[in-house]
């Protein structure tokens, strides 16, 4: 039996029953099932499921290779899979300070690739490039999932 995901348990004092919300291509789809209307806990959760399953099959999402392409909301680096990283060393007195752009992929299911580039080394813009280079290449390697 599937797990019950994107189906949310709403218990209130006069009823109570499940919520199905699934998000697809920014669109929200979403649906109610009530204890009462569906004779009690078990059927309702039986339809929600059946419900659940059918807008999964329906509506496509994005393709893995798409997703990871898609700009986050907390993204500052303006490419997604880049960022600027800045770590302090408290193994020495001075804790000196390293700056460096980080690249991120997954080439395949449970596989995750990173490189770095530091900022001290190669100047800020092109760790930058370098990074933004290194991630395109990443992501042309990528299954197709």
């Amino acid at each position: 039996m599937k797990a019950n995901r994107n189906i949310t348990r709403i218990d209130r004092q006069t009823t109570g029953g499940y919520l199905v919300r699934i998000m697809r291509r920014g669109k929200l789809h979403s649906a109610y099932f009530a204890f009462e209307e569906h004779g009690g806990k078990r059927k309702a959760l039986a339809a929600a499921r059946e419900y659940r399953d059918e807008l999964e099959q329906r509506l496509k999402g994005y393709s893995p290779k798409r997703q990871v392409q898609k700009l986050r909301a907390n993204n500052t680096s303006g490419v997604a899979g880049v960022r600027l990283v800045e770590e302090t060393d408290p193994r020495w007195k001075s804790k000196p300070t390293y700056r460096y752009w980080v690249a991120q992929w997954s080439p395949a299911k449970g596989v995750r690739r990173t490189k770095r580039f530091s900022v001290e080394k190669y100047g800020n813009d092109k760790a930058y490039k370098m990074a933004v280079r290194a991630r395109k290449r990443g992501v042309a390697e990528m299954e197709q999932v």
